[in-house]
């Protein structure tokens, strides 16, 4: 058996709950949930990319690797980043923010295949020069778009609200259906879509849902969290699998197979 893709994995600095005299200490963290999915769904070999990386190191490490994910995450893109008001809210991860838009333009650039999820979304638009909703339940005409922080695990990841494939795009035979129904935990959303990104799939609100970079091998960027028991969503499944066979690609073509 050959070696799988390697997948750098895109996460958050947080807090470690190791406290010293100056507070907490900081630690890098991601959902294992996310790993699992990319390890168990897109046939690839998860590893935790650290926003400890100089710009030549990332160059090194965007070299070594066959896809990237960028994880959903509580915290939000700054507004410095795409010129939103001075009152959006967080909480903010800038060591993330940093770290993660200047990998998603070399990304784009080096066509390497990535997949971008609730907060990676976000980061993919504004990376690209979009801007975002700071508050999208205060868009006249939404709908909600997250569940009951109070609920149960089960019932926040749950499915929350339907979504439609627009009509030819590419993202339907990825999916393999014109609409289903995913969760949604966001609070923010969408606003000017970044030159070159195409919206493939809305909600019945409006609200985007899903975007892609057509002239890239995989660069797609879904709001909801496919990353959550694909096992129970055919088209999250799809999704994954898809991923993975693009970054095989990548990976039998640096090898020069």
């Amino acid at each position: 058996m050959g070696l799988k893709p390697l997948v750098a994995m895109i996460g958050d600095r947080t807090e470690s709950g190791e406290l010293t005299e100056g507070g907490e200490l900081p630690a890098f963290a991601l959902g294992e949930k996310y790993a699992r999915a990319v390890h168990d769904f897109s046939g690839c070999l998860p590893v935790l990319a650290l926003p400890v990386l100089g710009r030549d190191e990332l160059d090194a490490l965007i070299d070594r690797m066959d896809g990237f994910v960028f994880s959903g995450s509580p915290s939000n893109v700054h507004p410095r980043h795409w010129s939103g008001p001075a009152d959006a809210p967080g909480p903010f991860d800038e060591s993330r923010d940093d770290f993660a838009l200047a990998i998603i333009r070399e990304v784009v650039a080096r066509q390497v295949p990535a997949l971008f999820i609730c907060r990676g979304y976000q980061e993919l638009n504004v990376a690209l020069g979009g801007t975002l909703h700071p508050r999208l339940a205060q868009v006249p005409g939404r709908i909600a778009h997250h569940s009951p922080e109070e609920a149960p695990y089960e019932r926040r990841y749950g499915p929350e609200h339907e979504v439609r494939v627009r009509a030819g795009s590419p993202l339907a035979d990825v999916f393999g259906a014109q609409h289903f129904e995913v969760n949604s935990l966001h609070y923010q959303g969408l606003d000017v879509i970044a030159p070159g990104l195409s919206v493939e799939v809305d909600a019945p609100d409006g609200t985007p849902e899903a975007v892609m970079l057509r002239d890239h091998p995989f660069a797609v960027g879904v709001q909801w969290h496919p990353e959550y028991r694909p096992d129970l969503s055919p088209q999250s499944a799809r999704l994954l699998a898809a991923f993975g066979a693009a970054a095989a690609r990548r990976a039998n073509a640096r090898k020069g197979l």
